[in-house]
């Protein structure tokens, strides 16, 4: 099954807010597991698989990714 090119497109774009709008200096001063997944969110927009993996409760993982500057939709 092939993904249609407007998604792909979409996504891309997503991808490219969250990785411009980061703060890298605070998300690389983050513990190793929140770093991961503040990362993990900004590649693949997977919220709920990287608050998981964080380690934290959704709405303190929210307030993470805002004091990491990353574009939540």
């Amino acid at each position: 099954m092939t993904l249609p090119q407007w998604y792909i497109e979409r996504e891309e774009e997503a991808r490219k807010m969250r990785r411009e709008s980061a703060d890298w200096e605070f998300i690389n001063s983050l513990p190793p597991r929140q770093r991961a997944a503040v990362m993990l969110f900004i590649e693949l927009g997977a919220l709920r698989l990287a608050q998981r993996i964080s380690g934290l409760p959704l709405e303190d993982f929210i307030e993470l990714l805002r004091r990491a500057g990353v574009w939540i939709p």
